[in-house]
């Protein structure tokens, strides 16, 4: 009688932790909430030049926005790391790349400089805990 290990270096050693992912959201959420209530107290308009004229970033834009960055994201790393943890990586390189080229936007349609600085900081909080909370997510073959 011989015993073979039914262990692989092929089985999906982690996927992406819904319970992680949640309290990374939530961090993003109070942050930004927060950022969102200070700005508003020091008088920042948070006025942004959209395609059809000039809009307002209240703070349900704040809540949506945050909440379904991190759905589309969870949503991408899972669909990755079932496949590989080189895919994984790259969702996960992508991510920080989009948090980052996102800043753009607020940055360059604010009607104001304290507008466009304190919305840039709500892309770059919620990539970061985006990153904090799902970064040691790994593919197929756990490498």
């Amino acid at each position: 009688m011989s015993t073979t290990s039914t262990t692989s270096p092929y089985i999906a050693v982690s996927a992406p932790s819904r319970p992680r992912a949640a309290v990374g959201a939530i961090i993003a959420l109070v942050i930004n909430t927060g950022i969102w209530i200070a700005g508003r107290a020091a008088d920042v308009s948070f006025l942004v030049e959209s395609p059809i004229g000039e809009m307002r970033v209240g703070l349900l834009e704040v809540i949506l926005g945050t909440a379904i960055g991190f759905a589309v994201g969870f949503g991408a790393l899972t669909w990755a790391a079932r496949r590989s943890h080189t895919l994984a990586r790259g969702v996960l390189v992508a991510a920080v790349t989009v948090a980052m080229l996102s800043t753009l936007g607020p940055l360059t349609t604010a009607h104001e400089t304290s507008s466009g600085a304190l919305l840039a900081a709500m892309h770059l909080v919620t990539g970061a805990a985006f990153m904090a909370a799902l970064s040691g997510t790994r593919g197929r073959s756990g490498r």
